[in-house]
């Protein structure tokens, strides 16, 4: 009678182990081709940044930290990054202010260095961005 437990115990062990190993067959195995979307190519795509490494990078005027970008805004009839949204001034977040800066105004350097030629003096000056100003 024991043997005869151990060896049924041992199937439930055995059978579900087997049928995980085993690659479904009944679904067929199809090779789709892949197409390219248009205006999505290796050379397009060299040319771009990742949004997510936009945001929270530092802007420098020569080696000085003046800001951090922390948004971007999008024209939405165009497709295009019209201004980033810096904070500037303050100290460890007290203090700071929201500035929009034209993207044309800010460069991308050597080893993803983002730079411009603003002053601190020139963002603490300039007017405060709203949010609440967007559509």
């Amino acid at each position: 009678m024991r043997t005869t437990i151990v060896a049924v115990f041992m199937l439930f062990l055995a059978v579900p182990s087997t049928l995980a190993q085993q690659a479904p067959s009944d679904s067929p195995t199809k090779t789709q081709a892949m197409t390219p979307i248009a205006g999505i190519d290796d050379e397009a795509l060299s040319g771009s940044a990742r949004a997510s490494k936009l945001i929270s990078s530092k802007v420098y005027t020569g080696d000085t930290s003046i800001g951090q970008i922390e948004d971007a805004l999008l024209d939405l009839d165009h497709a295009t990054v019209t201004a980033v949204i810096l904070s500037v001034g303050g100290f460890l977040g007290i203090g700071e202010k929201l500035v929009a800066v034209p993207v044309s105004q800010i460069k991308l350097g050597h080893e993803a260095k983002f730079t411009t030629d603003l002053t601190k003096e020139q963002l603490a000056n300039a007017p405060a961005f709203d949010f609440a100003k967007l559509k």
